[in-house]
Protein backbone atom coordinates (compact mmCIF):
# COMPACT_ATOMS: atom_id res chain seq x y z
CA UNK A 1 0.00 0.00 0.00
CA UNK A 2 1.64 3.56 -1.08
CA UNK A 3 1.79 6.08 1.76
CA UNK A 4 -0.64 8.34 2.86
CA UNK A 5 -0.76 11.69 1.14
CA UNK A 6 -1.52 11.54 -2.72
CA UNK A 7 -3.15 14.49 -4.02
CA UNK A 8 -5.78 12.81 -6.15
CA UNK A 9 -6.05 9.23 -6.60
CA UNK A 10 -8.51 7.41 -9.61
CA UNK A 11 -10.17 4.33 -9.14
CA UNK A 12 -11.13 2.68 -12.55
CA UNK A 13 -13.81 -0.02 -12.77
CA UNK A 14 -15.85 -0.44 -16.05
CA UNK A 15 -18.82 -2.75 -15.62
CA UNK A 16 -22.53 -2.62 -15.07
CA UNK A 17 -24.57 -0.64 -11.68
CA UNK A 18 -23.82 -3.67 -9.76
CA UNK A 19 -20.03 -3.64 -10.54
CA UNK A 20 -20.05 -0.21 -9.54
CA UNK A 21 -21.92 -0.28 -6.72
CA UNK A 22 -19.58 -3.25 -5.08
CA UNK A 23 -16.50 -0.67 -5.37
CA UNK A 24 -18.03 1.38 -2.86
CA UNK A 25 -15.77 -0.33 0.43
CA UNK A 26 -12.64 0.32 -2.14
CA UNK A 27 -13.74 3.88 -2.21
CA UNK A 28 -14.44 3.94 1.41
CA UNK A 29 -10.99 2.25 2.28
CA UNK A 30 -9.23 4.93 0.44
CA UNK A 31 -11.04 8.41 1.89
CA UNK A 32 -9.52 6.56 5.20
CA UNK A 33 -5.93 6.14 3.82
CA UNK A 34 -5.77 9.41 2.44
CA UNK A 35 -7.92 11.94 3.94
CA UNK A 36 -6.55 14.90 2.10
CA UNK A 37 -6.28 13.37 -1.37
CA UNK A 38 -9.40 14.13 -4.24
CA UNK A 39 -10.68 11.05 -5.42
CA UNK A 40 -11.95 9.98 -8.60
CA UNK A 41 -13.91 7.31 -9.90
CA UNK A 42 -13.98 6.22 -13.31
CA UNK A 43 -16.40 3.74 -15.30
CA UNK A 44 -19.63 4.22 -16.73
CA UNK A 45 -20.70 7.79 -16.18
CA UNK A 46 -24.03 7.79 -14.70
CA UNK A 47 -23.00 4.30 -12.54
CA UNK A 48 -20.21 6.37 -11.56
CA UNK A 49 -22.17 9.64 -10.70
CA UNK A 50 -24.21 7.40 -8.09
CA UNK A 51 -21.26 7.37 -6.57
CA UNK A 52 -20.62 10.82 -6.56
CA UNK A 53 -23.87 12.11 -5.92
CA UNK A 54 -23.70 10.53 -2.14
CA UNK A 55 -20.19 11.44 -1.48
CA UNK A 56 -18.26 8.07 -2.02
CA UNK A 57 -15.96 9.75 -4.43
CA UNK A 58 -15.36 13.71 -5.90
CA UNK A 59 -15.37 13.38 -9.56
CA UNK A 60 -17.16 10.37 -11.57
CA UNK A 61 -15.45 10.61 -15.18
CA UNK A 62 -15.99 8.35 -18.00
CA UNK A 63 -13.60 5.47 -18.57
CA UNK A 64 -13.74 5.78 -22.32
CA UNK A 65 -12.43 9.64 -21.54
CA UNK A 66 -8.95 8.16 -20.29
CA UNK A 67 -8.51 6.91 -23.62
CA UNK A 68 -6.24 3.46 -22.31
CA UNK A 69 -6.55 2.14 -25.81
CA UNK A 70 -4.16 4.99 -27.20
CA UNK A 71 -0.77 5.17 -24.27
CA UNK A 72 0.18 8.55 -25.55
CA UNK A 73 -3.57 10.28 -24.73
CA UNK A 74 -3.69 7.55 -21.75
CA UNK A 75 -0.25 8.34 -20.19
CA UNK A 76 -1.67 12.52 -20.62
CA UNK A 77 -4.82 11.91 -18.55
CA UNK A 78 -3.15 9.60 -15.85
CA UNK A 79 -0.69 12.25 -15.56
CA UNK A 80 -2.84 14.01 -13.29
CA UNK A 81 -2.62 11.07 -10.83
CA UNK A 82 -0.15 10.35 -8.05
CA UNK A 83 -2.27 7.10 -7.83
CA UNK A 84 -4.44 4.91 -9.97
CA UNK A 85 -5.92 1.45 -9.17
CA UNK A 86 -7.53 0.05 -12.02
CA UNK A 87 -8.98 -3.31 -13.22
CA UNK A 88 -7.21 -2.66 -16.60
CA UNK A 89 -3.17 -3.50 -17.03
CA UNK A 90 -3.26 -1.21 -19.76
CA UNK A 91 -3.48 1.38 -17.34
CA UNK A 92 0.00 0.06 -16.09
CA UNK A 93 1.67 0.30 -19.73
CA UNK A 94 0.28 3.60 -19.94
CA UNK A 95 1.21 5.63 -16.50
CA UNK A 96 3.56 8.19 -16.76
CA UNK A 97 6.52 8.39 -13.76
CA UNK A 98 5.45 9.52 -10.98
CA UNK A 99 2.07 7.66 -11.63
CA UNK A 100 2.03 4.83 -9.26
CA UNK A 101 -0.66 1.94 -10.58
CA UNK A 102 -2.39 -1.19 -8.66
CA UNK A 103 -4.63 -3.24 -10.89
CA UNK A 104 -6.98 -5.78 -9.74
CA UNK A 105 -8.70 -8.92 -10.60
CA UNK A 106 -12.63 -8.51 -11.56
CA UNK A 107 -13.15 -11.95 -11.52
CA UNK A 108 -13.68 -13.96 -7.91
CA UNK A 109 -10.97 -16.28 -6.51
CA UNK A 110 -12.57 -17.12 -3.63
CA UNK A 111 -16.41 -17.64 -1.82
CA UNK A 112 -15.89 -14.10 0.05
CA UNK A 113 -17.89 -10.95 -0.97
CA UNK A 114 -15.99 -9.63 -4.16
CA UNK A 115 -15.74 -6.35 -2.54
CA UNK A 116 -13.81 -7.93 0.13
CA UNK A 117 -11.61 -9.54 -2.46
CA UNK A 118 -11.11 -6.62 -4.54
CA UNK A 119 -10.01 -4.75 -1.52
CA UNK A 120 -7.92 -7.64 0.34
CA UNK A 121 -5.77 -7.69 -2.89
CA UNK A 122 -4.94 -3.96 -2.93
CA UNK A 123 -3.90 -4.30 1.04
CA UNK A 124 -6.97 -1.99 2.05
CA UNK A 125 -8.56 -2.31 5.32
CA UNK A 126 -12.71 -2.02 4.80
CA UNK A 127 -14.57 -1.98 7.88
CA UNK A 128 -17.47 -4.62 6.86
CA UNK A 129 -20.45 -4.18 6.27
CA UNK A 130 -20.63 -0.34 6.88
CA UNK A 131 -18.07 0.48 3.94
CA UNK A 132 -21.15 -1.09 1.88
CA UNK A 133 -23.36 1.63 2.95
CA UNK A 134 -24.37 4.47 0.39
CA UNK A 135 -26.26 6.09 3.54
CA UNK A 136 -26.50 5.33 7.06
CA UNK A 137 -29.72 2.85 7.78
CA UNK A 138 -32.84 4.38 9.06
CA UNK A 139 -34.38 2.83 12.32
CA UNK A 140 -38.12 1.57 12.67
CA UNK A 141 -40.44 0.93 10.02
CA UNK A 142 -40.47 2.99 6.77
CA UNK A 143 -43.48 5.00 4.75
CA UNK A 144 -43.05 4.72 0.90
CA UNK A 145 -44.01 1.80 -1.41
CA UNK A 146 -42.84 -1.69 -1.89
CA UNK A 147 -41.12 -1.70 -4.71
CA UNK A 148 -40.59 -4.92 -7.51
CA UNK A 149 -38.05 -5.08 -9.84
CA UNK A 150 -38.74 -8.37 -11.77
CA UNK A 151 -35.88 -7.20 -14.62
CA UNK A 152 -32.35 -7.84 -14.55
CA UNK A 153 -29.18 -7.92 -17.43
CA UNK A 154 -29.65 -11.62 -17.69
CA UNK A 155 -32.25 -13.48 -18.58
CA UNK A 156 -31.15 -16.37 -16.28
CA UNK A 157 -31.33 -14.15 -12.99
CA UNK A 158 -35.02 -13.48 -13.44
CA UNK A 159 -37.17 -14.67 -11.48
CA UNK A 160 -40.47 -15.92 -13.60
CA UNK A 161 -43.33 -13.31 -14.39
CA UNK A 162 -45.94 -16.02 -12.58
CA UNK A 163 -44.10 -15.75 -9.75
CA UNK A 164 -43.78 -11.76 -9.08
CA UNK A 165 -47.51 -11.80 -10.15
CA UNK A 166 -48.56 -13.96 -7.78
CA UNK A 167 -46.05 -12.29 -4.95
CA UNK A 168 -47.97 -9.26 -5.88
CA UNK A 169 -51.23 -10.80 -4.98
CA UNK A 170 -49.91 -11.82 -1.76
CA UNK A 171 -49.13 -7.96 -0.84
CA UNK A 172 -51.86 -6.25 -2.27
CA UNK A 173 -52.62 -4.32 1.16
CA UNK A 174 -49.17 -2.18 0.01
CA UNK A 175 -48.91 0.31 -2.49
CA UNK A 176 -46.80 -1.67 -4.99
CA UNK A 177 -44.29 0.55 -7.65
CA UNK A 178 -42.64 -1.49 -10.57
CA UNK A 179 -39.36 -0.52 -11.86
CA UNK A 180 -39.02 -1.05 -15.66
CA UNK A 181 -34.87 -0.79 -16.63
CA UNK A 182 -33.38 -0.89 -20.37
CA UNK A 183 -33.39 -4.40 -20.16
CA UNK A 184 -36.85 -4.88 -19.76
CA UNK A 185 -38.22 -2.65 -22.60
CA UNK A 186 -36.37 -4.12 -24.82
CA UNK A 187 -37.44 -7.64 -23.73
CA UNK A 188 -40.12 -8.32 -21.53
CA UNK A 189 -41.98 -4.91 -20.88
CA UNK A 190 -43.50 -5.79 -17.11
CA UNK A 191 -46.33 -3.04 -17.66
CA UNK A 192 -47.71 -5.00 -19.97
CA UNK A 193 -48.44 -8.05 -17.67
CA UNK A 194 -51.44 -8.29 -15.99
CA UNK A 195 -50.42 -6.90 -12.62
CA UNK A 196 -52.67 -6.15 -9.63
CA UNK A 197 -54.86 -2.78 -9.78
CA UNK A 198 -53.58 -0.13 -8.28
CA UNK A 199 -49.72 -1.26 -9.57
CA UNK A 200 -47.52 1.64 -10.77
CA UNK A 201 -44.33 1.95 -12.73
CA UNK A 202 -41.16 3.75 -12.18
CA UNK A 203 -39.32 4.09 -15.48
CA UNK A 204 -36.28 6.38 -14.45
CA UNK A 205 -33.42 6.62 -17.00
CA UNK A 206 -30.76 8.41 -14.65
CA UNK A 207 -29.50 6.14 -12.53
CA UNK A 208 -29.30 8.96 -9.53
CA UNK A 209 -32.70 9.62 -10.09
CA UNK A 210 -34.00 6.14 -9.46
CA UNK A 211 -31.50 6.11 -6.45
CA UNK A 212 -33.66 8.93 -5.05
CA UNK A 213 -36.93 7.01 -5.93
CA UNK A 214 -35.99 3.91 -3.99
CA UNK A 215 -34.43 5.94 -0.99
CA UNK A 216 -37.98 6.31 0.00
CA UNK A 217 -39.31 2.97 -0.51
CA UNK A 218 -40.74 0.62 2.11
CA UNK A 219 -38.93 -2.49 1.06
CA UNK A 220 -37.41 -4.14 -2.49
CA UNK A 221 -37.74 -7.54 -3.71
CA UNK A 222 -35.58 -7.33 -6.97
CA UNK A 223 -32.90 -9.92 -8.92
CA UNK A 224 -29.89 -10.64 -9.02
CA UNK A 225 -29.43 -7.22 -10.27
CA UNK A 226 -28.06 -3.81 -10.46
CA UNK A 227 -31.54 -1.49 -8.80
CA UNK A 228 -31.18 -4.52 -6.32
CA UNK A 229 -27.83 -3.96 -5.14
CA UNK A 230 -28.87 0.28 -5.23
CA UNK A 231 -31.66 -0.41 -2.75
CA UNK A 232 -29.60 -2.79 -0.33
CA UNK A 233 -26.77 0.09 0.03
CA UNK A 234 -29.20 2.50 0.43
CA UNK A 235 -30.43 1.11 3.31
CA UNK A 236 -33.70 -0.08 2.38
CA UNK A 237 -35.25 -3.33 3.65
CA UNK A 238 -34.21 -5.69 0.58
CA UNK A 239 -34.85 -8.92 -0.72
CA UNK A 240 -33.25 -10.50 -3.27
CA UNK A 241 -33.94 -13.69 -5.81
CA UNK A 242 -30.77 -15.00 -6.20
CA UNK A 243 -29.61 -17.21 -9.12
CA UNK A 244 -27.79 -19.10 -10.98
CA UNK A 245 -24.58 -16.50 -9.50
CA UNK A 246 -23.03 -18.07 -5.93
CA UNK A 247 -24.71 -15.54 -3.47
CA UNK A 248 -21.64 -15.77 -1.07
CA UNK A 249 -19.72 -14.00 -3.82
CA UNK A 250 -22.10 -11.80 -5.44
CA UNK A 251 -25.35 -10.88 -3.24
CA UNK A 252 -25.57 -7.64 -2.32
CA UNK A 253 -24.70 -6.24 0.75
CA UNK A 254 -26.60 -4.27 2.99
CA UNK A 255 -28.09 -3.04 6.58
CA UNK A 256 -31.31 -5.13 6.22
CA UNK A 257 -30.91 -7.29 3.49
CA UNK A 258 -32.33 -11.01 3.06
CA UNK A 259 -31.27 -13.02 0.21
CA UNK A 260 -33.46 -15.77 -1.14
CA UNK A 261 -31.87 -18.48 -3.31
CA UNK A 262 -32.88 -20.52 -5.96
CA UNK A 263 -30.91 -23.38 -5.27
CA UNK A 264 -33.59 -25.80 -7.55
CA UNK A 265 -33.81 -23.25 -9.92
CA UNK A 266 -35.48 -19.56 -9.32
CA UNK A 267 -38.80 -21.36 -10.86
CA UNK A 268 -38.67 -23.37 -7.81
CA UNK A 269 -38.98 -20.30 -5.35
CA UNK A 270 -42.45 -19.20 -4.43
CA UNK A 271 -43.86 -16.02 -3.14
CA UNK A 272 -44.12 -17.78 0.38
CA UNK A 273 -40.11 -18.03 0.75
CA UNK A 274 -40.10 -14.34 -0.43
CA UNK A 275 -43.03 -13.33 2.36
CA UNK A 276 -41.37 -14.68 5.11
CA UNK A 277 -37.84 -12.82 4.14
CA UNK A 278 -40.16 -9.42 3.75
CA UNK A 279 -41.35 -10.43 7.65
CA UNK A 280 -37.46 -11.00 8.74
CA UNK A 281 -36.92 -7.46 7.83
CA UNK A 282 -38.57 -5.77 11.09
CA UNK A 283 -38.19 -2.30 9.26
CA UNK A 284 -41.24 -3.69 7.08
CA UNK A 285 -44.45 -4.21 8.21
CA UNK A 286 -47.02 -6.98 5.95
CA UNK A 287 -49.88 -5.36 8.25
CA UNK A 288 -49.82 -2.01 6.12
CA UNK A 289 -49.74 0.76 5.98
CA UNK A 290 -53.02 0.06 3.46
CA UNK A 291 -53.35 1.70 -0.39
Amino acid sequence: MPPPGASRILVLRRGGLGDTLLMLPVLRALRRAHPAAELHFAGALEFAAVLAAHGACDRARASEDLSLWSPVAARERLRAYRLVFADDPAAARAAPPGTSVSTFEVRSRGATPIARQIADSLGLAVRWPEDTWLQAPVAGPRPGPLVLAPGSGGRTKCWPRERWLELAAQLAAHERQVVVGPAELERDDPRRWPWPAATTFVVEPQVTALAARLAGAAAFVGNDSGPTHLAAMLGVPTVAVFGPSDARIWAPVGPHVRVVVGRDGLGAVGPDAIVSALQACRQFSLDGPPR
